[in-house]
């Protein structure tokens, strides 16, 4: 009775860790030890600086010889390139020089008077003295889109007058690469204008905004 006993019982612990194992396979129990003791974070940080540029295609341009009888485009066109990675965008500026004082194209005094041909937003005639610039964009460039200063977004003989502080010509509200504005310059003269050589620099600059 005692050996039946001893056998029953070594079947019982048999059938008991097949049945255990069984269950194992069934349901995908494990019987590894948890090891793990926690977790640890680990925080990943980089920093990118602003960055804003702006270039010209052109360093001079000419109207050639200015007459009463004709409105005058410059020639080339000056062509300005923007690129920005501020979050808020950028600011491409436009800025005349004139006598410091006023913006136009002037002429210093010399062996006579010193002139200056105003620049003011107008739509020039032939035979009134006025000068001024028209902007547009272009397809070049990716990112935002470049919105133009409405004063410089006008055709045919409408222009927009310059400053001797900077003015926004072109902006945008986020990032741009390469964007490019191009300035048409367009003046005109009376049969009253002096004659001479005439000049005006413009300056170009950006800024983030």
């Amino acid at each position: 009775m005692q050996h039946n006993k001893f056998l029953e019982g070594k079947l019982s612990a048999v059938l008991s860790l097949t049945i255990a194992a069984c269950l194992v396979m069934l349901l995908g129990i494990t019987t590894e030890p948890n090891t793990a003791k926690g977790a640890a974070a680990v925080t990943v940080s980089a920093t990118i600086n602003e960055s804003v540029t702006c270039s010209n295609t052109q360093s001079s341009i000419t109207f050639g010889t200015l007459t009463a009888g004709a409105i005058s485009t410059a020639s080339p066109s000056a062509t300005s390139s923007l690129s920005c990675n501020s979050s808020g965008g950028c600011t491409l500026n436009v800025q005349g020089a004139g006598d410091t004082v006023s913006p136009g194209l002037y002429k210093a005094a010399g062996t006579t008077t010193a002139q200056l041909i105003a620049s003011a937003d107008a739509t020039l005639a032939a035979g009134t003295e006025g000068y001024g610039i028209q902007a547009a964009t272009s397809s070049a460039g990716t990112g935002a889109v470049l919105t133009l200063n409405s004063k410089y977004r006008v055709l045919n003989n409408q222009v927009g007058g310059l400053t001797v502080t900077n003015t926004a010509l072109a902006s945008s509200s986020g990032p741009v690469a390469s964007k490019e504005v191009g300035v048409t310059h367009k003046a005109a003269i009376s049969a009253l204008t002096r004659a001479g050589s005439y000049t005006d620099t413009i300056s170009y600059s950006c800024t983030g905004n």
